[in-house]
């Protein structure tokens, strides 16, 4: 497993990591001054990206993140994820890509949901 695949598993653990642990693993893993965006929402720091997942955890009890593949090169990698349910079962889909920090952290991150998948 390459550094920027851990990376990003360790990033998606965040989203649904013990409160009191969150701002410490997002630490880990982002810059302070961290940008995120996704269709709800922009944050320009480590505090506010923690207080959105601290949301995402209060609305999803028991989801979590799976990285499914990460691809990467020069100072930018995109990870596809699925967002599991408590039962493991797929909530959601998307991608996301970051720029990343000369420390290798993630410095600036984007995130896509994919469109559902109806069966026909």
């Amino acid at each position: 497993m390459s550094d920027t695949q851990r990376l990003w598993n360790d990033y998606a653990a965040c989203w649904s990591a013990d409160p009191a642990d969150r701002l410490a693993a997002l630490g880990a893993v982002a810059v302070d001054e961290v940008a995120y965006r996704d269709p709800g929402t922009a944050v320009g720091s480590l505090t506010e990206l923690a207080a959105y997942t601290a949301g995402f955890a209060q609305a999803f009890p028991g989801h979590r993140f799976r990285i499914d593949e990460v691809l990467e090169h020069h100072d930018r990698s995109l990870a596809r994820w699925t967002q599991l349910g408590g039962q493991d079962e797929t909530a959601s889909t998307g991608i996301s890509a970051a720029r990343h920090h000369e420390d290798g952290r993630l410095a600036d991150i984007t995130g896509f949901f994919l469109p559902t998948q109806l069966d026909e």
